[in-house]
């Protein structure tokens, strides 16, 4: 009889185990934004300056350096490739811009040119500064880059970055039918001050409604209109019915930065709400350092765009209703026949 009931029991763990197996691989092939693999440790390659007399900062690893009206300099970067084959490189030169994550970016070869933006990268650099260059397995080349300041003298901060990307990298993987490559890139900073810093300062542009990855957002275009480097940047905005105080949407971030003369898009998901057309007030404070600023400001959304973007949103928090019923019915199921196993086992008479 014991035996016969850990035969059983034994048969309804096998049962068990079948069915959570199945419900794992069931959840595991459902649609799932994969985060992009990291870096691996050794990418195969490395970047420095050669940092020259002018240099302001001497224990940085990027250029920060002290100019005069009309100098003209070249500027000198080693890229080492450490790999056991040739590899190739695109370098360039860019203005330092602000993504709408609120991080300073160097990445761009030819981003939009803020309005604010008197004298910036691509008026000091040639236009045909950017190269590719080819390094054999185990060598170096330095990469030299010249540059010529304005005869009128300027003030605060040029900021960019000499951009250093790998091109066609070996470690490209197929994931399926999509192609993975885990190119790398370096940035190195690039500063260039003749006089004292300027402070930064933050002005609200124009706000709009936006689709973004397929979610709809306020955005609150912020403009740093100075030329002078924005730092530890928090921003907390809401948005109300006109006329109303009742907070409709709200968004939070803080450790953002942004490059001088730039401007980004402040994004207030709309998460679950389901605005419509009709008049809003959004409001909008944000502090760096000992700096802040107090937004305020009326817009509307008509019709026409709210259908339009809703034709195209993923509702983010929607619940997947069948997912949870079949899995539901799968644990009943899986109790009914543990159960019946259990009652078998206790009812079926001995015949020993």
């Amino acid at each position: 009889m014991c035996d016969e009931g850990a035969s059983v029991m034994r048969r309804g763990w096998k049962i068990l185990l079948a069915i959570s197996l199945a419900l794992v691989a069931m959840i595991w092939s459902l649609p799932t934004a994969r985060a992009a693999k990291t870096a691996e440790n050794n990418v195969g390659y490395s970047v420095r300056p050669v940092l020259p007399a002018n240099q302001i900062t001497k224990q940085v690893s990027y250029f920060d350096l002290r100019v005069k009206p009309g100098q003209t300099q070249r500027l000198q970067v080693v890229v080492a490739n450490t790999s056991n084959r040739s590899q190739k490189f695109q370098i360039s030169v860019n203005q330092a811009v602000t993504n709408n994550n609120g991080v300073i970016d160097y990445s761009q070869r030819n981003p939009k040119r803020d309005s604010s933006l008197k004298v910036g990268i691509a008026d000091i650099f040639a236009k045909g500064t950017a190269q590719t260059v080819t390094i054999p397995a185990n060598g170096q080349k330095q990469i030299s880059l010249s540059y010529t300041m304005p005869a009128k003298k300027i003030r605060g901060i040029i900021l960019g970055g000499i951009y250093v990307a790998q091109l066609n990298p070996e470690n490209a993987k197929s994931d399926g039918q999509i192609m993975v490559k885990n190119a790398f890139a370096y940035a190195i900073g690039l500063s260039l001050q003749e006089g004292t810093t300027v402070k930064p300062d933050l002005r609200l542009d124009r706000v709009a409604t936006a689709q973004i990855n397929a979610r709809n957002y306020v955005t609150a275009n912020l403009q740093n209109f100075q030329p002078g480097i924005l730092q530890k940047l928090t921003v907390n905005a809401r948005v109300t019915k006109a006329g109303s105080n009742q907070t409709l949407l709200s968004q939070k971030q803080g450790q953002m930065g942004m490059a001088p003369n730039s401007n980004f898009n402040f994004g207030i998901p709309w998460g679950n709400e389901s605005l419509v057309a009709g008049n809003y007030t959004l409001y909008l404070t944000a502090k760096s350092g000992d700096q802040q600023w107090q937004f305020v400001r009326n817009f509307a959304i008509n019709g026409p765009t709210i259908k339009r973007l809703n034709r195209h949103a993923l509702t983010p928090t929607q619940p997947n209703y069948l997912l949870y019923l079949l899995l539901l019915l799968l644990i009943v199921i899986l109790l009914a026949v543990i159960g019946y196993l259990i009652y078998r086992n206790r009812h079926t008479p001995d015949t020993k």
